[in-house]
């Protein structure tokens, strides 16, 4: 159920940002140049995570093929233990973020990630993450169709 919700908001989002990519091609520029201001980011709710946007600048997640977005997670924010079906990069642009891989959220095993951080998530790996404090940004690529599956367990749903 859960990722079925994910998947239609995912789908809406996709819908808001357009699926041909999120900035026009200016006059002279070469077939699939991409020119993106951070003024001019669409940021879109993510309803299955309250407070947190995401603006897609490159690609469809939803599709095949590559696609780069950012995500802003509000001030305290926790993020459930989920999976994702495709191999990610993704580089912390402000803040700190905190990420652990488990199937519950476990202090012991959260890494401190502080802007300019570089990681990747493989496929399939469970994990979670969490704000402390402040917003956090991060800029997210991969290969999709993407999505996230959050676990269906009872430490995932009672810490949401």
């Amino acid at each position: 159920m859960k990722r079925h919700l994910y998947l239609m908001s995912l789908s809406t989002l996709m819908l808001l940002a357009g699926t041909s990519g999120p900035a026009a091609q200016a006059e002279g520029d070469p077939a699939g140049h991409v020119l993106l201001a951070p003024e001019n980011l669409k940021w879109v709710d993510i309803p299955t995570l309250p407070g947190a946007k995401q603006a897609v600048l490159y690609g469809n997640p939803k599709e095949a093929g590559p696609y780069v977005m950012r995500i802003k997670f509000p001030p305290n924010t926790k993020n459930p233990p989920h999976t994702h079906p495709d191999n990610r990069q993704a580089t912390v642009i402000s803040g700190t973020w905190y990420f652990g891989h488990s199937d519950k959220f476990d202090a012991s095993k959260e890494k401190k990630l502080p802007s300019g951080t570089f990681f990747t998530e493989p496929a399939n790996s469970v994990h979670y993450n969490l704000t402390k404090g402040g917003a956090v940004i991060i800029q997210v690529s991969g290969t999709g169709p993407t999505g996230t599956t959050y676990l269906k367990s009872a430490e995932a749903s009672k810490q949401k």
